[in-house]
C-alpha cells in the first residue's frame, strides 16, 4: 500500500471515515477532524511511519495530502523510501 493509502486507512479507523471517501485535499476541518484528535492521529503516524513531525511541520498541515507529502519527505530523507 502506498504512503497515501496508509495514512488514508489510519484516518479511516481513527476518525471511523470511509477510505474511499477521503479526499486527500480537502481541510481537515471539514472532514470533522479537530485539531486535538489530529494531533493525537500524528502520533500513530510517526508510530507507523517511524517519521517526527515537528510542532512547525503539524502548523503546515492542513490535508491528507499535506501530510502524505511530509511523511513521504521523511521517509526519503531517512533513505527509508
Amino acid at each position: 500500500m502506498d504512503t497515501l493509502g496508509r495514512i488514508k486507512d489510519l484516518a479511516s479507523k481513527e476518525f471511523t471515515l470511509d477510505a474511499n471517501a477521503l479526499d486527500p485535499a480537502a481541510p481537515l476541518d471539514t472532514l470533522g477532524i479537530d485539531s486535538l484528535s489530529f494531533i493525537e492521529f500524528m502520533f500513530k503516524i510517526e508510530e507507523e511511519f517511524g517519521v517526527n513531525v515537528s510542532d512547525d511541520d503539524l502548523k503546515g498541515i492542513k490535508t491528507l495530502g499535506d501530510l502524505e507529502r511530509h511523511v513521504a519527505a521523511a521517509l526519503a530523507a531517512a533513505g527509508k523510501a
